[in-house]
């Protein structure tokens, strides 16, 4: 296997492992395009995932009653 191959098939599996173990922290931070990037850490707190959300597929903000 390449090199890329193996780094790509450890980082899946290391993705599978944590998904599989306790509950994961996930952060929302906004993206440069008004999307949002979803943070997925470990019970460690090392970044395991990042995951993007296209603006479009986000609901709306409710407007504020006043």
């Amino acid at each position: 296997m390449s090199g890329n191959g193996e780094i790509a098939r450890n980082v899946l599996t290391a993705r599978l492992e944590a998904l599989e173990g306790p509950p994961l922290r996930l952060v929302e931070a906004p993206a440069e395009d008004g999307g949002l990037d979803l943070l997925i850490y470990d019970e460690h707190g090392r970044l395991v995932d990042v995951s993007y959300v296209p603006a479009e597929l986000l609901e709306p903000a409710p407007l504020a009653a006043g």
